[in-house]
Order: structure tokens, then C-alpha cells, then sequence
């Protein structure tokens, strides 16, 4: 590319313009491993999900062989969408301070030292939260690899650790 070409598009940058830039997963074509809070969640097509809207949602391939989907919603501690996963596809939003994309880990930043989001795949099958400072439907999702501690709209908290789910239509509802 020519140099004006690099900075007209740096000027006008596609991904401010969506809104989001995006990237694929590569999830293959076994039901993928969510680790969530200490709980790992296995052939669970809603892992969790708040008032409705799922946090994730596993779907098989489109056909025999394919890969599976996975999708999902996740906001900052304030309730701003941070990133988004439509069909293996995440998309982060412009709206954070920072994203970054190392080895197999994504993490949202809102600000310095402030990550509201972590996931780690372990190819083929494993998707971890590694950290998650979440606000969504009036509740305070906060979780590790060992614990999720959840605020909720009435003052309220309750934290769960550890355990294996495996064929549930929905892991975690809350509201």
C-alpha cells in the first residue's frame, strides 16, 4: 500500500466506523469446554445467562463436521458492551480502553490495570474466564478461574465456586 493509502485508512479506521474490529475462533468440532468461575460447563448450550440474555450460547455446526458456534455478550463494570462473539466471531467494542490479543488470551482493559474481561482457549475444545468485572440487568458479576461472586439488585450476593455441569439446557440463570 502506498503511504497516503495507510493514512487515509488510519484516518477513517473500518473498525471505528463498525463500531467493533473482529477476529474468529477456531473451536472444533466437539462441544466446546466453557470454565467459568470454577465451574466447568460441557454440553450446556446456555452456560449463563441474565435476565434473558445469555453470556454464552453453544450451538452445533450449521451441518455434519462443521464446527461448533459459539456466541456471547460481555459489558464492562460500568454495563458497556466490551465484546462480543456472534458465531465464533469476537468483536470488540471501540468503546474500550484497550484490547489485547496475545497467544490464545483476549483481555479488555477500561483503563490501566483496569481488565473487566479475560478468555484463554485452550485449543481444540476449551474456552476459559480467566477474569470477568461484569455489570448487566442490575448484577455485579465478578469471577476468576476459582470463583464468581454476584451482586445482586437488591443488595444481595451470593458467590459459587467449583463443580462440573454437563448437559443442561441453562447452567446459570440470573433474574
Amino acid at each position: 500500500m502506498t503511504k497516503a493509502t495507510v493514512a487515509d485508512a488510519m484516518k477513517a479506521p473500518i473498525c471505528r466506523n463498525q463500531g467493533y474490529a473482529s477476529e474468529v475462533f477456531s473451536l472444533g468440532k466437539v462441544a466446546p469446554v466453557l470454565v467459568f468461575g470454577g465451574t466447568t460447563l460441557h454440553e450446556c448450550p446456555v452456560p449463563i445467562e441474565v435476565r434473558g440474555t445469555p453470556l454464552f450460547r453453544v450451538l452445533p455446526g450449521e451441518e455434519a463436521g462443521a464446527p461448533f458456534r459459539l456466541s456471547g455478550t460481555f459489558h464492562d463494570g460500568a454495563g458497556t458492551p466490551s465484546l462480543e462473539i456472534v458465531e465464533n466471531e469476537w468483536r470488540p467494542h471501540t468503546s474500550n480502553w484497550d484490547v489485547e490479543a496475545v497467544g490464545g488470551v483476549i483481555t479488555v482493559r477500561q483503563g490501566p490495570g483496569d481488565i473487566s474481561l479475560r478468555l484463554r482457549v485452550e485449543l481444540p475444545e476449551r474456552l476459559v474466564v480467566e477474569r470477568l468485572d461484569m455489570y448487566l440487568g442490575g448484577y455485579r458479576i465478578v469471577g476468576d478461574p476459582q470463583n464468581l461472586n454476584i451482586s445482586t439488585p437488591g443488595g444481595g450476593s451470593m458467590t459459587l465456586t467449583g463443580g462440573m455441569v454437563s448437559r443442561c439446557q441453562v447452567g446459570l440463570s440470573l433474574g
